[in-house]
């Protein structure tokens, strides 16, 4: 039943459609046909011009105005009329010598594209042709009742209501699945995920662009019979060249952003081959480096003095173990902040207290300081939470914290505080060294940049890459005292 629901629909429109056919045919008067014969000669120029807005979706809009503006000038027969002046124009070209057809503007859109594939018996063409056809029939429905026996052209309150309730059919129409793809009716190309923006501009030029120029062919009626008319209809071929132009220049915007975008991939792509490059360069660097140094190491013990005192040759070996072992850490350690720095930045967000956060980075960076002669002190209050996620941000604040331990002198204090804000969380590192110089501090947050000849170059950056996943900020500012480092983060959750 489902499946053939469509076809149901599809049925009931084209038989709707071709009723209001047959009310337009019976309802001919004889002495309106001066309006009639204008109407299909009009219509023989203006139903050409159509701007196709989207791949196969085509805006016939100085023959829409002429449609709907007869409408309220000729009655009901005008709706009959509609193609008749396309079939004319097909009549005219079939029967030129081709060398004669060659020459003339291909005909598209409006009646003449359904003229053209009605023949074909296409189910599309014929839904749009009585999907057209209800429009106009709606309006002269709301003109009928309200306006019985009178000229509509002298109650522009009829004529409103009469075009609320054909724009409001079309409306409704729309929402059904039984168009094909060329015309204004046509939202199943809407389905197909055209941008959002042109259905809206699509709209607002159908029904607010189109309407005056209606009014205007019934104003020129009323007061200039149907040289007026005719002079209204013809004016809306400048909302064509306007829609034409409009629309020549979307397309050539859009044009230049797909090439921008390319642009900018291939300058994403180079950067990341650059960056590729960088990071092999360094991270050979400090691999070979420290293989060299445990090659040294491995050697001395390998070489040791069999004959000397055991005691003396023990503590070497260990001592050169150790100095091994120290190699293997910062190998360990470059290719940890390499697997970091390419982690997925997905956040597991909750709530924590900012305390036992930072408690357990100045845990994590305990041997370093103690190593290197450092005190950490800790400022922050019990109570201050925030949601974040906990393991990215112990991570950027264990990576700061490293390089301000490495940074300060022995027996200096580095401080770690956590604080809140309005709606941030603040958490910042300062210690006692040298500070960053100013050449430096614009880069000290990129990729493999650094200045220390043990180092990675990654773990600022990492810090900035985790702080900016949050929705926060990194920045660094240098004083007599040394250096600080303040890690921002919205304490609500961030937009994705």
């Amino acid at each position: 039943m489902k499946a053939r629901l469509p076809s149901l629909v599809q049925g009931l429109v084209i038989a709707a459609g071709f009723s209001v056919a047959l009310a337009s045919l019976f309802s001919f008067r004889l002495e309106d046909w001066p309006i009639y014969v204008t109407y299909v000669l009009l219509s023989m120029v203006l139903y050409r011009p159509t701007v196709e807005v989207l791949p196969g979706l085509l805006l016939p809009m100085p023959g829409l105005a002429l449609s709907i503006g007869f409408l309220y000038i000729g009655g009901l027969p005008i709706v009959f009329l509609t193609n008749l002046g396309s079939a004319l124009v097909l009549l005219v070209r079939a029967v030129l010598p081709e060398g004669w057809r060659r020459h003339l503007p291909e005909l598209r859109g409006g009646g003449t594209e359904f003229v053209g594939r009605a023949f074909t018996r296409d189910p599309g063409a014929l839904s749009d042709w009585a999907g057209a056809y209800l429009g106009l029939g709606a309006r002269w429905a709301v003109v009928f009742m309200l306006s019985p026996g009178a000229p509509p052209v002298t109650d522009p309150g009829v004529m409103i209501a009469a075009e609320v309730a054909g724009y409001a059919a079309w409306t409704v129409l729309s929402l059904l699945p039984v168009f094909s793809f060329s015309s204004v009716l046509r939202p199943s190309v809407w389905a197909a995920g055209p941008p959002g923006e042109v259905r809206r501009d699509l709209s607002i030029i159908t029904a607010l662009a189109l309407t005056p120029f209606v009014f205007l062919i019934a104003y020129g009626y009323e007061h200039h019979g149907l040289l007026g008319a005719t002079a209204g209809s013809v004016s809306a071929l400048g909302l064509h060249l306007m829609l034409k132009h409009l629309n020549e220049r979307r397309v050539t915007v859009e044009e230049q952003n797909r090439r921008l975008e390319a642009l900018n991939r291939e300058l994403e792509h180079r950067e990341r081959l650059s960056a590729i490059g960088k990071m092999s360069s360094v991270i050979s660097h400090q691999m070979l480096q420290q293989l060299g140094v445990i090659g040294i190491y491995a050697d001395l013990i390998r070489n040791a003095d069999a004959d000397g005192e055991p005691a003396a040759a023990v503590a070497q070996a260990r001592a050169n173990a150790g100095a091994i072992e120290d190699a293997l850490g910062s190998v360990n350690r470059v290719l940890t902040d390499l697997l970091v720095f390419s982690r997925d930045l997905k956040l597991n967000l909750y709530e924590h207290r900012l305390f036992d956060v930072l408690a357990e980075a100045v845990e994590e960076c305990g041997p370093q300081a103690a190593e290197g002669g450092v005190t950490i002190r800790l400022e922050c209050p019990q109570e201050a939470t925030a949601r974040l996620d906990k393991l990215k941000i112990k991570q950027a604040v264990v990576n700061v914290l490293r390089n301000a331990i490495e940074a300060s002198p022995r027996d200096a204090e580095v401080l770690v505080s956590g604080a809140l804000a309005d709606s941030t969380a603040a958490i910042a590192v300062t210690d006692r060294g040298a500070g960053v110089p100013e050449s430096s501090r614009a880069r000290i947050f990129t990729p493999f940049f650094t200045t220390k000849e043990q180092g990675s170059g990654l773990g600022l950056a990492i810090a900035r890459e985790f702080a900016e996943a949050h929705g926060g900020t990194i920045a660094v500012g240098s004083g007599e005292g040394g250096t600080t480092f303040v890690l921002r983060l919205p304490r609500a959750e961030p937009e994705a």
